[in-house]
């Protein structure tokens, strides 16, 4: 009987260390999944689903050049010494202004000549009209007056050159106290200087039958410009809109102009035209980089659940939800690409 008992406390102790034993089992096994959830956090970037107005848009790719841009000389085919040239490659110059002037000794010699010959042409009028000269020698000696005239304006516009319109100067082909001649230096200024035009700037594209249909004389297009340190959106109004394709390319000319009062934007920048297709207003929608193969993660007490979705307008920067999400729902738009269903994450920014 003592045996039996024995026995009995032994296997009684055996029992009790045994299921101390499984509830320890049990607790670290709690603990370890615990810690490995919190290992397995994953950080994630949201946004919000909203009713937003969507714009669908077609890119091109263009170049910024000069609005207008021209050299500005004499019409002398000879070699004229240049007296005044007081401007510098990069100097601003208002329209009229002189920048520079050449050598007047013809000048001023045909000016002595024109003189005498206006004081002639005034005797002859005062004597035409009390009838003491005839017509014809009136006629004659006022077609010699008119013609001198005009060579002395061309002369003036000859001798002190003005800018035609404001620019910048872009070239010089001599410097003040040298000789200039026409023929100097090929494939630079073919003038004394050269003034470009920065504001505003143009851009013009080849468009396509299936986008030219869009693009209207007046409309306004946002350009993005990269000028090698930040992309700029800036905004440009189309100028024309050739009906004409053409033969080669098949497509169809588009000029945008592009104001630059600031003259941040200079010749020869890449530019990327946005032409408005479609407007769709009051449209629910999330980032499109919440979607990935028609599916999007929303995020509720800090865990993503996946959800399918039916994807209606797609632009560059959102996308339609025709169903699958709300307005007001969470939704992951930053490391959801092998992210899984019912992943407990980490949101680190909104």
């Amino acid at each position: 009987m003592m045996k039996k008992t024995v026995s009995i406390a032994v296997l009684c102790v055996l029992c009790a260390a045994g299921l101390a034993g499984f509830s320890g089992c049990q607790a670290q096994k709690k603990k370890a999944a615990a810690a490995a959830a919190e290992r397995i956090k994953i950080e994630v970037t949201v946004d919000t689903a909203a009713r937003r107005t969507i714009n669908q848009e077609r890119k091109m790719l263009g170049t910024l050049s000069a609005y207008r841009e021209t050299d500005v000389g004499p019409l002398s085919m000879g070699s004229v010494r240049v007296r005044y040239l007081p401007f510098k490659i990069g100097d601003y110059v208002e329209e009229g202004t002189v920048v520079a002037k050449m050598d007047d000794a013809q000048f001023v010699q045909t000016e002595a000549q024109f003189v005498s010959l206006k004081s002639q042409y005034e005797r002859s009028k005062a004597l035409y009209e009390a009838s003491a000269l005839s017509k014809a020698q009136f006629e004659g000696i006022e077609a010699q007056y008119t013609s001198m005239k005009r060579q002395m304006v061309t002369m003036e516009e000859n001798t002190v050159l003005k800018a035609p319109f404001s620019g910048v100067i872009t070239a010089k082909s001599v410097e003040e106290g040298e000789l200039y001649s026409a023929s100097m230096a090929p494939g630079g200024s073919k003038g004394v200087v050269r003034i470009t035009q920065l504001n505003p700037l143009k851009i013009d594209l080849d468009v396509d039958d299936q986008t030219v249909r869009f693009v209207k004389k007046g409309m306004q297009v946002e350009l993005t410009v990269d000028n090698g340190t930040d992309s700029l959106p800036v905004y440009g109004r189309v100028d024309y809109v050739n009906p004409v394709a053409n033969s080669m390319s098949r497509t169809f000319g588009v000029r945008i102009i592009v104001q630059n009062a600031q003259r941040k934007l200079l010749p020869g920048y890449f530019a990327e035209a946005h032409i408005l297709i479609s407007t769709k207003a009051n449209c629910l929608s999330v980032p499109r980089s919440a979607v990935v193969d028609d599916r999007v993660f929303t995020v509720k007490d800090s865990v993503a659940l996946s959800k399918k979705v039916e994807v209606g307008l797609l632009t560059e920067k959102y996308a339609e939800i025709v169903s699958g999400v709300s307005a007001g729902d969470i939704v992951v738009v930053k490391g959801n690409k092998a992210l899984p269903d019912s992943a407990v994450v980490d949101i680190v920014n909104k």
